[in-house]
């Protein structure tokens, strides 16, 4: 079993070495405390190209990544490139992370993290620009 093999050798990384890795040739990335190693070949069959990843090299990407709402397909192609472990987790999170893979979307939704899992919080922003819109109508109107 090839994945399991690579999860055994999974270290500690520092985000001042992922750092390091913030070019197109050289690209790491975070994804919820997992290091991600992306070669040319992922970065050339990723369907959004290249760049939508390299301007996130050498950074945490979980946001983003969550932000989009990636299938679970893609979470599972993400899996394959994990080479470590943030150096801050700590106690159980860091046992964890030894041979955690990247959380499936049903995982995000059941323990109510990350992005794309709806519910109000999403509208928030558009709720409050129309009430600020409202008011500012009525302030300024003469």
């Amino acid at each position: 079993m090839a994945d399991a093999a690579k999860t055994q050798e999974r270290r500690k990384i520092s985000m001042a070495e992922v750092a390091k890795h913030s070019t197109e040739e050289d690209c790491w990335l975070v994804l919820h405390g997992l290091v991600l190693d992306l070669k040319k070949d992922f970065l050339d069959e990723h369907p959004g190209g290249p760049d939508v990843i390299t301007c996130l090299a050498g950074k945490d990407a979980t946001q983003d990544f969550e932000d989009i709402s990636h299938s679970d397909a893609a979470r599972d192609w993400s899996n394959k490139h994990v080479v470590g472990y943030l150096d801050s987790l700590e106690g159980e999170e860091a046992e964890k992370a030894k041979t955690k893979l990247i959380p499936k979307m049903s995982e995000l939704s059941s323990n109510g993290g990350g992005g794309g899992g709806g519910g109000m919080a999403s509208l928030l922003p558009a709720i409050a620009v129309v009430i600020a819109a409202v008011i500012a109508f009525f302030v300024f109107k003469k």
